[in-house]
């Protein structure tokens, strides 16, 4: 099906016009379409001829011991999806069958109705030999090792100890529309197969959801953290405890788009489920066999090299002449004028001396001399060396790395020899990449240094910049990230060296083995402190000095809808709203310099800004993490959504309690003015009549009348005007003069003038001035009003026989008071607080009479007056009332 016409060339025409796959537009671009059952490699691209080649047979079958046959049948099978494409890193590479390629994978149906896998290579085709290659096998030498049948055996999910977490995201009918790959890799392909799912679906097959609590949630349009679900583990009885946490997201009209946030899978707390009560469930694929070393690779990383026993010494010759000749090439390509020598680097020693403190193997450590030996012989050809072929002293201990070297020296061709090493090396000057090797690049998934530039550099590929750690002697811990967006444990050990006739940092990079040491306990502390950010419910970004962003915890990840790999390197402002830039920066600003405003840090109000586009009202705080050139801020971003809806509202609510107040002060003011002008007519007739201006009256019972109506539109005239007054307080409109007013003269002619209501109700009237007592700052006529209501309550609420006490005084914080005690009827708290509302009367004063506005009235009064109004009362014991005037109100003498 290679030559004419056919249908593989229209159908990479109609995937190219799709914008996550226009990469098959260009001339060089690689492709293969293999059948669905994954056996058959049916096309590939002219650029893909030669892999064609390689992995397939002239029927097309695939060859024996082709490494990713069983990840392609997953993904011909269904993993692949027929939207979009689907991320892959497969083995590919004839030449290094042990590299993972990274590919786009998608499954299309052609013009006939049959359904083929397509795998575009995203970084490049592989490069293959002139001839074509094929995959060999070998006859193996022992018994042949069964591969277990069992699903369970090959499939079982990688449940690496210590939580793992992963971010999703949701329409707003609940249903998935992105989860991040560390899910399916936890708990198995099928269990985190989600995507397309809505909630209730997923939580009737592979979730338990206790009493149906994040559903509500979800319904409830909440945020929320800290629920746990449990969630199924593929092809096992296992359920791992999942730490749910998530936000609604809404578009620019607050109408809902969907839902956002991550999980916290705790592997330590695996548990195994009561009962069966849901469907089975099968894996999608199985990849333990792409992870199988092949021993006809013509040699293998060291990261795969089989472990060997201390006593397997006829291993160690065929060790030594592999580095030997790599020796010999490193030496040749530098064109160094120290001879070649074809003798071990090293002779043989026991085995107790081969024993090593780091991480490193023996082949591993002395591939690093021998890059730093090749290195110094090139640009140093002057400087003293020892004999290659010289045996060591007893004395001497082997070398335990590169921290005991001399800083090497790089040169443009020690290039070549750099990219022939199966071992990672990567040149730095502070976070910019000067050069990567090949084998770097291969297994990071980039075509050259540029691609890692562009992508962020070290702030991209180690999720943080190590430039700022500086060099260690020991062996890092490290992950590595992909141009993909995987990571991969790695360690790192890291060395001064020259670059360019300048000072630079040599980082020599290998993948994890599985048998390294465990980690220090420096390292599980920081991995402990960045699980328990995760787990944060708040947003924290880590920046560099200039305001870029170095890393992003899960929560800021949700929060904004954004991986870290994606804005790691750019400014904090793309997570910010333009109109929130100024504020952020003049925040950064602020705590660069020195000075009285950087210990200020009271935080700033912010609107982030989505992925979608929306924006969303965030609480920014930021600090410094240490301080020199090499210091970094954080920033904690709280989401202030439900605040700023409640403080909406709460503002709303006082908005229309004050229009409403001020609706009914303009009505009171209102009908007072309509109502005193007819009042002040028939006080005036009557009047008129009761002197008998125009004659007299005839019947003494008409002038009784005219007394009472007199006295009865007095009455009514004086609650409009304490109405009117009131209406005018609340509205702010009272017209107050204020003079300095002298106390005690003001409540003794009060007094005066309501002693004979006094004598009239036989109450005795005492008065207690202050001597010297200072003016205070009032107006007078308010004044006067206040002490005549308070006065005559006292006399109106007493007994015959009682005692109505009136004072001024100073008090010990320079305040001036005028209380009024009497010994009447009392009144518990809850009247005194009713006696304060306005018409509010109580049962014991609607046998005197009244209005119920005298003490409101006067509160209202006395606050004008910036004064305070107490009042202090005991049932059957009387009724202690004070004004306080502060001392701001208060005159110097």
């Amino acid at each position: 099906m290679k030559g004419g016409p056919n249908p593989f060339e229209a159908l990479m025409a109609r995937l190219a016009a799709e914008p996550d796959l226009r990469l098959l537009a260009k001339p060089d671009a690689g492709a293969l379409v293999w059948d669905q059952a994954g056996e058959r490699l049916l096309w590939a691209s002219p650029a893909a001829r030669g892999v064609q080649d390689a992995l397939t047979d002239a029927t097309g079958q695939v060859v024996p011991g082709f490494r990713a046959h069983d990840r392609i049948r997953a993904l011909a099978g269904g993993l692949a999806p027929r939207q979009g494409a689907r991320q892959e890193r497969l083995r590919l590479d004839p030449n290094r069958p042990w590299l993972p390629v990274a590919t786009l994978c998608r499954l299309e149906a052609l013009e006939s109705g049959e359904t083929v896998l397509v795998t575009i290579f995203a970084g490049g085709v592989p490069k293959t030999s002139s001839r074509p290659r094929t995959i060999q096998t070998i006859e193996p030498t022992g018994p042949e090792p069964v591969v277990p049948t069992d699903v369970e055996a090959d499939s079982r999910p990688d449940r690496r100890p210590g939580p793992v977490r992963f971010i999703w995201h949701m329409d707003a009918d609940t249903r998935f529309t992105d989860v991040s790959p560390e899910l399916a890799r936890a708990v198995g392909s099928m269990a985190g197969s989600v995507v397309g799912k809505t909630w209730e679906e997923v939580a009737q097959t592979v979730v338990e959801d206790p009493d149906g609590a994040v559903a509500a949630l979800f319904s409830r349009r909440e945020t929320w953290s800290g629920h746990t679900v449990l969630w199924r583990i593929d092809n096992s009885r296992l359920q791992v405890p999942v730490d749910w946490a998530g936000m609604p997201v809404f578009g620019a009209g607050r109408e809902l788009a969907g839902f956002r946030g991550f999980g916290l899978l705790r592997m330590e707390d695996v548990r195994e489920r009561a009962a069966q009560d849901g469907p089975s469930i099968v894996p999608a694929d199985l990849i333990a066999q792409s992870l199988v070393n092949d021993e006809t690779l013509p040699f293998r990383p060291p990261e795969e090299m089989p472990d060997e026993e201390p006593s397997a010494a006829p291993e160690r010759p065929g060790e030594e002449s592999w580095f030997s000749n790599l020796r010999h090439r490193v030496t040749e390509a530098l064109s160094s004028p120290k001879p070649s020598d074809p003798e071990p680097l090293e002779p043989s020693r026991p085995a107790e001396k081969t024993a090593q403190t780091s991480g490193l193997s023996t082949a591993e450590r002395n591939a690093f001399r021998e890059i730093a030996r090749a290195l110094g012989a090139r640009l140093e050809p002057n400087a003293p060396t020892r004999d290659d072929g010289a045996p060591e002293g007893p004395g001497e201990a082997p070398d335990p790395g590169l921290s005991s070297l001399e800083p090497p020296i790089a040169s443009d061709k020690g290039d070549r020899v750099l990219d022939r090493l199966p071992i990672g090396v990567l040149v730095h000057r502070g976070e910019t990449v000067l050069f990567a090797n090949r084998f770097l690049l291969d297994l990071t998934g980039y075509g050259d240094v540029e691609q890692i530039r562009s992508d962020g550099g070290l702030v991209h590929l180690f999720r943080g910049s190590p430039a700022l750690e500086g060099a260690g002697d020991g062996e890092s811990a490290l992950a590595l990230t992909t141009r993909a967006g995987e990571t991969m444990a790695v360690a790192v050990r890291s060395a001064s060296a020259e670059w360019g006739g300048e000072a630079a940092d040599l980082m020599v990079v290998r993948p994890a083995a599985g048998g390294d040491a465990p980690a220090s306990a420096q390292d599980s502390r920081v991995h402990e402190l960045e699980a328990i950010l995760d787990t944060a419910t708040d947003g924290v970004i880590v920046l560099n000095e200039t305001g870029r962003i170095l890393s992003l915890n899960r929560s800021a990840e949700a929060l904004f809808g954004y991986d870290e790999q994606a804005v790691a390197g750019d400014a904090i402002t793309v997570l910010l709203a333009p109109e929130s830039h100024m504020v952020a920066l003049d925040y950064l600003e602020t705590l660069r310099t020195p000075g009285v405003r950087s210990l200020l840090n009271d935080g700033r109000e912010v609107l982030g800004r989505e992925r979608q586009g929306g924006s969303i009202p965030l609480f920014m705080t930021m600090g410094r993490l240490g301080d020199g050139p090499d210091r970094r801020f954080c920033a904690v971003l709280r989401d202030i959504t439900v605040f700023k809806r409640a403080e909406g509202e709460l503002i709303g609510a006082k908005h229309a309690a004050e229009e409403a107040s001020a609706q009914k002060s303009d009505l009171l003011a209102k009908i007072s003015h309509e109502i005193r002008t007819p009042l002040n007519a028939i006080l005036g007739f009557a009047e008129v009549m009761l002197e008998e201006r125009f004659g007299t009256i005839g019947n003494e019972r008409y002038k009784e009348y005219l007394k009472d109506v007199h006295a009865s539109g007095s009455h009514v005239i004086s609650l409009v005007n304490d109405l009117l007054d009131l209406a005018k307080i609340e509205a702010g409109r009272l017209e107050l003069s204020f003079t300095g007013v002298s106390l005690n003269e003001l409540v003794s002619s009060c007094v005066t003038l309501l002693q004979p209501q006094a004598a009239r109700d036989r109450i005795v009237m005492r008065m207690s001035f202050a001597p010297k007592l200072p003016p205070v700052v009032a107006d007078e006529r308010s004044m006067r009003q206040i002490v005549l209501n308070l006065v005559s309550n006292a006399i109106k609420f007493t007994d015959a026989g009682g005692q109505v006490i009136v004072s001024t005084a100073i008090m010990d914080q320079g305040e001036v008071a005028f209380r009024v005690r009497d010994t009447g009827i009392g009144m518990t708290p809850e009247e005194v607080e009713a006696a304060l509302e306005p018409f509010r009367q109580l049962a014991t004063s609607r046998k005197r009479g009244g209005t119920g506005l005298g003490l409101p009235l006067t509160k209202a009064l006395v606050e004008a007056n910036r004064g305070a109004l107490q009042i202090a009362s005991k049932p059957s014991e009387g009724t202690l009332v004070e004004v306080i005037f502060p001392p701001a109100r208060v005159l110097a003498e």
